[in-house]
């Protein structure tokens, strides 16, 4: 559950105003989960944005872990400032990154900045820079979703007459997205900052060393789900050159893999979770003939 300025302890907000100087606004997005607490502050240095969990909260490695990689991303994303404990919270105070989340709608003007900006997070996280955590490849080593979905009768009818197809390329995701290039892994239009020409990419709490097209295929269920067809998204993705350059087969298995944890989402939790599993379900879809056709991927890791 989301907090807000008045229900975090006084010892965290003394601290953030010894840091920061009188607090003059708050101002909570309307996006965002993880943090107990996360707001845009003014304050009498000027405006930043700062986040607060628990310390016995199950998601503080998220936060830490942001921290720890905003000094890679610098000027990509949001620039840390500082970060303390107090009273059992941690408390990490972020630069303030201006803009609007992205427009993800077919037609955007948005869409060809979001693609320039893919192909240069690539080229400058490859290779991935020194950071403690899991490769993607590990994260998903021995992916078994599609039969957890399977055994507790979670398919959709197109599921469960190609369940089989759809384990196939589940057991191959490993080594799909191996690569060495240091990927977000949660491209979303919130994460997504657009401020005139310039976008930045914000929240890299899940970074994780991967192949180089892996952030914008993991768009294209967003896209779907903004209104794009399969194709028109596929058309997109195709503008970044590393994901035009990777193997078919090896993005059907990206794909199996979003749209069973999808899936499980809109079982478990359903609201909007039930529109991405649909477009994640339409994305996979489109993507079976074609995997189909290429047999098993190969052994050799992908940048």
């Amino acid at each position: 559950m989301r907090h807000q300025w008045v229900d975090l302890p006084a010892k965290v907000r003394d601290l953030i105003a010894e840091r920061c100087g009188v607090i003059n606004g708050v101002t909570v997005p309307n996006a965002g989960e993880v943090a107990e607490f996360a707001a845009a502050l003014d304050t009498a240095t000027g405006r930043l944005f700062v986040k607060a969990s628990k310390l016995d909260s199950p998601n503080l490695w998220m936060a830490r872990k942001e921290a720890q990689t905003a000094p890679v991303v610098k000027g990509i994303g949001a620039d840390l400032l500082w970060q303390g404990e107090t009273d059992g919270w941690l408390v990490t105070a972020f630069e303030y990154v201006p803009g609007r989340h992205a427009d993800l709608s077919p037609g955007s003007s948005d869409l060809p900045l979001i693609a320039g900006t893919l192909a240069g997070l690539s080229d400058r996280l490859t290779p991935a820079p020194a950071l403690r955590t899991l490769s993607l490849a590990q994260r998903w080593a021995g992916s078994a979703l599609w039969s957890e979905i399977a055994a507790a009768g979670g398919l959709t009818s197109w599921q469960a007459e190609h369940v089989d197809q759809l384990r196939a390329l589940e057991s191959q995701v490993s080594d799909a997205v191996a690569g060495n290039t240091l990927a977000h892994t949660d491209m979303t239009g919130p994460n997504i900052l657009v401020d005139g020409a310039r976008v930045r990419v914000i929240d890299w709490s899940w970074p994780a060393p991967a192949a180089a097209w892996v952030d914008t295929a993991s768009m294209i269920p967003r896209l779907i789900a903004a209104g794009h067809t399969a194709a028109q998204a596929q058309r997109w993705a195709m503008t970044v050159p590393y994901y035009a350059a990777a193997e078919p087969v090896e993005v059907a298995a990206l794909a199996a893999v979003v749209a069973a944890r999808w899936r499980l989402r809109a079982i478990r939790d359903g609201g909007a979770w039930i529109a991405l599993s649909e477009a994640a379900e339409a994305w996979v879809a489109d993507l079976l003939p074609v995997s189909a056709s290429r047999g098993s991927l190969p052994r050799e890791q992908r940048r």
